[in-house]
C-alpha cells in the first residue's frame, strides 16, 4: 500500500487514516504495532474497534515513551503506561494479543499486566489466522528459516521487505493490517506525533 505523505499529518487530528479497502478486511486479520509511545494509545484503541483484528501482534518496546533500559527507575511509570496501553488494545473478547518484549521492556511486568496474553521474551513463533509468523523485537534476531511472515521493530532505519513469498515488516514504520487468507498486507502510518512520543528515536537510534 502506498504510503501519501499527508497520511501522518491527517492522524495528527483525525487518528489512522483507514482507505475503504482495509475496512472490508475486518475481522479475520493480524494487526501489527511496535515501540509505541503512549501518546498513540488513544488512536489504537480506535482503530482496533474500527477494524477489530483477530489478533494483535506487539513486538516491542511497549511504552517507548520510557526507556527502561536507559533509566530502570522508571519502572513505575512504566508499569502505568502499561495499563492505559491494555486499556486500548484490549477488551473485546474476540482479539487475541501477542507481545514480543523490547530491550526497554520488563518482561515481569508485562506478564503481570497483559496476564491473557502470549509473550514471548525477545523472539518466538506462532500460528496465527492459519498462517506462521515469525516474531521479534528487531530484524536481527529473527529465527530461522524466515516464515512468510516476518514481524520486527526497533529499527529506524529499516524498511518493511517483500520478495519470494516472504513478508519482513517493522511495525516502527507503521501499523501492518495482515491478511493471511487474502495474502495481503496493508501499512497504516503512524499519526505525524508518534515519532516526538519516542522521544526522537529516528535521529537517536534508541
Amino acid at each position: 500500500m502506498v504510503k501519501n505523505w499527508w497520511m501522518p499529518l491527517y492522524g495528527v487530528f483525525f487518528g489512522f487514516y483507514v482507505p475503504d479497502e482495509v475496512r472490508e478486511l475486518k475481522g479475520d486479520v493480524v494487526m501489527h504495532i511496535a515501540d509505541t509511545p503512549s501518546t498513540v494509545y488513544g488512536a489504537l484503541r480506535r482503530l482496533v474497534k474500527e477494524l477489530s483484528p483477530r489478533w494483535i501482534v506487539h513486538t516491542g518496546d511497549l511504552a517507548d515513551d520510557v526507556k527502561l533500559e536507559l533509566s530502570p527507575a522508571k519502572l513505575p511509570r512504566y508499569r502505568i503506561k502499561l495499563e492505559f496501553l491494555r486499556r486500548a488494545l484490549v477488551g473485546d473478547d474476540s482479539t487475541g494479543l501477542v507481545i514480543v518484549t523490547g530491550n526497554h521492556d520488563d518482561e515481569k511486568a508485562v506478564r503481570e499486566i497483559f496476564p491473557e496474553s502470549i509473550v514471548f521474551r525477545e523472539r518466538g513463533r506462532i500460528e496465527l489466522c492459519g498462517e506462521g509468523f515469525n516474531l521479534s523485537h528487531d530484524m536481527a534476531h529473527l529465527g530461522e528459516p524466515p516464515l512468510k511472515y516476518n514481524l520486527f521493530g526497533h529499527e529506524p532505519s529499516q524498511t518493511d521487505l517483500s520478495g519470494q513469498g516472504r513478508f519482513y515488516l517493522n511495525g516502527l514504520q507503521g501499523v501492518h493490517i495482515i491478511s493471511p487468507s487474502l495474502e495481503k498486507v496493508y501499512c497504516l502510518p503512524y499519526p505525524g506525533y508518534v515519532d516526538d512520543g519516542r522521544l526522537g528515536r529516528r535521529k537517536r537510534g534508541l
